[in-house]
């Protein structure tokens, strides 16, 4: 994602050095912050509708949008196994609906991706798939990409972005640590990155440390929003104006809507 000029790459070195070692919320790359922070059409709220059936009839829609699992995408040797989404999902007509695209790699040597251009191919054709199913308005990739799977993965948000159509907000979710501390994704052409202060393993006391001493996420792609699980509070005061995506692992009813506020 850094594509710098050689005349500028000592200064610019010294400054990186100087953010590595400021690690607060000093923004020292200037760099446009979320553009779907700002959209109107977008509801505030957005629950994440993961694999299982979900009647989400009960919310209002001047309020809440849903970002529903359309499809996993498992890359397994040469091959991108589709898993479309199986279990239903019910909303109301005009419900905000972001199709969410998970991709994930087979860990196991003997199975492991090429991460081809055929495959890069194949998967940024199935994201774009997507925007064909009911009422859907923006599409969102969740892939939790190792660092060798990086370059892979930024080659696939570029494609994708050339070939969405105008004004289709692209979205990805991010782990926190990657907002916190690490700029590898700051040149995708995205909209927004979420940023998942959730589940955060290892890094979890870390984060939650920097987030309550008052700091922001130091990525400004991920300062539009954040990505919160309704069975794991995030006890810190709120950077204002941001979109909330939800997050339940069991199937949503309308007297968790509550817990939202």
């Amino acid at each position: 994602m850094l594509a710098f000029k050689q005349k500028t790459i000592l200064p610019l070195r010294l400054g990186l050095i100087l953010c590595a070692i400021l690690f607060f919320d000093v923004n020292c790359r200037q760099k446009p912050e979320s553009k779907v922070a700002s959209r109107s059409d977008m509801p505030p709220k957005i629950l994440w509708a993961w694999e299982r059936p979900e009647d989400l009839r009960f919310l209002d829609a001047n309020k809440f949008g849903v970002a529903f699992l359309a499809q996993t995408l498992t890359l397994r040797n040469d091959e991108v196994i589709l898993n479309s989404r199986r279990q239903s999902l019910q909303v109301a007509p005009n419900t905000y609906l972001i199709a969410v695209t998970r991709i994930e790699t087979d860990k196991k040597n003997a199975n492991r991706s090429d991460l081809s251009d055929a495959s890069r191919e194949k998967i940024v054709n199935l994201i774009k798939k997507t925007l064909e199913l009911s009422n859907v308005k923006a599409v969102q990739i969740d892939f939790d990409a190792t660092v060798s799977e990086r370059l892979f993965y930024r080659n696939i948000v570029i494609e994708l972005k050339k070939q969405l159509p105008a004004n289709t907000p692209l979205t990805i979710t991010a782990l926190a640590s990657w907002c916190v501390g690490d700029a590898w994704f700051s040149d995708f052409p995205v909209d927004e990155a979420v940023p998942m202060a959730f589940e955060m393993g290892a890094d979890d006391k870390q984060i939650r440390d920097f987030l309550t001493g008052g700091r922001d996420w130091r990525e400004p792609l991920c300062r539009g929003s954040y990505g919160i699980a309704v069975d794991e509070p995030l006890k810190i005061n709120f950077q204002p104006n941001r979109r909330f995506f939800y997050f339940k692992s069991k199937a949503w009813e309308k007297s968790d809507l509550e817990k939202l506020d």
